[in-house]
Order: structure tokens, then sequence, then C-alpha cells
């Protein structure tokens, strides 16, 4: 009885021993199977982790490495690690962006120019201008600057000057100015191309033109004829023409305020004798001794040819004063334009 009873006890030994070395390579096993060896790449440095986490989100926990919401790490912090995972973290930095003149910061784990802008969906147009070029390397720090360059077309219509021409006329005389054919303005259109940096206009060009109608020169006749045939039938240079009023003078008293037996009576202020053929004048306007041939502007014979001896008191300026050796001749005359032809002695 008590040998069977031994019997079972030792059989119930070997049991429980192969139950526990069963257990205990089990859980060998199962320990194993969750233990890990992970790398961790980070600020420089590379470091090896003996855990029993799963996700990397629990072993940087674990390790108390502060993450910036702008740092990348890879695998993401969700993802289960295996035995050798390498986890690998870019820490962000700032750089400066300034954009049509608007200035911000911004964090970035971007390698490039071109991968930064990306990341912030920053649209760069074509005329745009870069600075650095799209595909330079970032550094911390860095400022980035973006010129926004923008076009606009404007068309608008602008009058054209019309041209003054003077021709010469050989049957006009010297200082006769006639008018042929009034000017007219043309018009044309211009298409311009304007230029904009930043909102800013630093260019304005014309880039195409259209005449919409041509310009008419207004043309002037200038008379070029230098002589003249008088009523006698002789030719004359002359060198100016006066447009002039006349007036007609005696050397009595109504018109010098002296009578006969007076020294200076019928004396000119050129110390002649008056005579048909004197003339008073402005000396300023025609000198004393210069000789003139005197035409009269209406249907009145002219005067004919004279001699500048003498002046008067209100003979200024355009007015010349004609000899008249009768009152009645002189008042027969009266007031009138005249043409006066400056003669070239």
């Amino acid at each position: 009885m008590e040998s069977t009873i031994g019997n079972k006890r030792t059989f119930f030994i070997k049991v429980i021993i192969i139950a526990c070395v069963v257990l205990s390579i089990g859980t060998g096993m199962w320990l194993k199977s969750i233990h890990k060896i992970v790398v961790i790449a980070h600020d420089g440095q590379q470091i090896e982790v003996a855990t029993f986490r799963s996700t990397v989100g629990e072993i940087i926990e674990k390790e108390e490495i502060i993450l910036h919401p702008a740092d990348e790490i890879q695998p993401k912090l969700t993802e289960t690690i295996e035995d050798g995972t390498e986890i690998i973290i870019h820490r962000a930095f700032e750089v400066n962006i300034i954009d049509a003149g608007e200035k911000k910061t911004v964090m970035t784990t971007g390698k490039s120019v071109d991968e930064l802008l990306n990341s912030l969906d920053i649209l760069i147009q074509e005329n745009d201008i870069v600075t650095p070029t799209l595909s330079m390397l970032l550094v911390k720090g860095q400022t980035i600057t973006i010129m926004r360059i923008s076009e606009k077309y404007e068309t608008e219509k602008i009058e054209i000057p019309y041209q003054t021409v003077t021709k010469h006329n050989d049957n006009l005389e010297i200082g006769e100015l006639r008018k042929v054919r009034g000017g007219n303005v043309g018009v044309k259109e211009i298409k311009i191309r304007i230029v904009y940096e930043n909102g800013i206009e630093v260019k304005r060009e014309v880039i195409e033109e259209t005449i919409l109608a041509e310009a008419v020169d207004e043309v002037f006749e200038k008379g070029t004829k230098n002589f003249i045939v008088t009523s006698r039938g002789e030719v004359q240079r002359f060198k100016e023409v006066i447009i002039m009023v006349a007036t007609a003078y005696t050397a009595g008293y109504e018109s010098t305020g002296k009578n006969p037996g007076d020294p200076a009576y019928g004396i000119t202020k050129s110390g002649t004798q008056a005579r048909p053929g004197v003339v008073a004048v402005d000396p300023r306007v025609i000198p004393l001794g210069t000789q003139l041939y005197i035409e009269s502007l209406d249907s009145v014979v002219g005067y004919g040819k004279a001699s500048a001896e003498d002046i008067g008191g209100a003979i200024k300026g355009n007015r010349i004063d004609l000899f008249f050796e009768c009152v009645e001749d002189a008042i027969q005359f009266g007031r009138r334009k005249v043409r006066v032809y400056v003669l070239d002695n």
C-alpha cells in the first residue's frame, strides 16, 4: 500500500518538474520575443536602447526625448518597432520667409528652399524671384526672400501734335507770311506694359503703337521777294516791310505849332527842309536817314519814295507821318494803313 502511494508521489513530482521546465522555456521564449534592441539617432548622436516597449512613441517617452511639433521622426510615433529598428529624429530649425515684403518665421526640417515652400503651399509664379534659388540647401536662421513680379497692360489714346512748316515763296515780299493750310492733330493708340515688384510699379514701357489718324502739318508761306517795282517803273530792293498807321502833316502851325518867320519853321529833326517825300518816324523803329517806299493798302494812290528825316511827339512805334505841302491834301489823306518798304540802299 505504501509502495503504491510512493509511486504516485514520484509521478506528481515529475509532472510538476516537467511543467516548470516547460513554463520556464515558454517564459524565456516569450521574454525573448518582446525584448528588443533599437538605435535612436538624434541631435548628432546615436544611442542603443534595450526595451520591452512596442511602439516608437513609447520608447521616445521612456527615454524622455522631447520633441518639437515640427520635428520629423522616422518611423512615426504610432508605428510598432522590431528588434534592430533605427529611429531617426530630424530636428526642426528656424527659417525666415519674406514674401512680398511680409516676414514670418517658420520651423522646418526641409532640405531645400523648394521643399520648404512646397510644404507651406507657397506658390511661386514664373516671373517671381526667389533668393536664394529654389535648389539651395537650407541652413538654420536662413532668410528666404520672394519678390512677386506681376505685369499689367493698358491702352490709351494720345494726340500726335502737328508740325508747322514754313515754305519760301518768291512771289511774296520779305516779311509777308501767309497761312496756306491749318494743322490738325493726329491720334495714336499705345499699349503699355506695367511691371510691379511686390505691388509697387517699377517700370512702364510702350510696347505697341497704332496710328488711328495721321497728323496734318500746318503750312505757311514766307515771302522771299526782296524788290518792288515803283509806280514810276523803277526796281527797288528792300530789306524789310512794315505795316504802319500813317497820318499827314504840314509845316504850318496846325501841325508843328510854328508860323512862317519862325527860325525852325519847316526844318526837320535832321536839319533839312521839309518837303514832299519827307516823313516823320519813331527812330527806335526806323532810324533817321532811312530811305523808304510807301504804298497805301486801300485804293488811294501810294505816297511813293520817302526819306525818314523828321520825328513827332505822337509818332511812336509803328506810326509814320507823311509831309504834305498843302493842308487840304493832308486832311484828304487823313489816317490809313500803309505798307512801308525799308529800302536796301
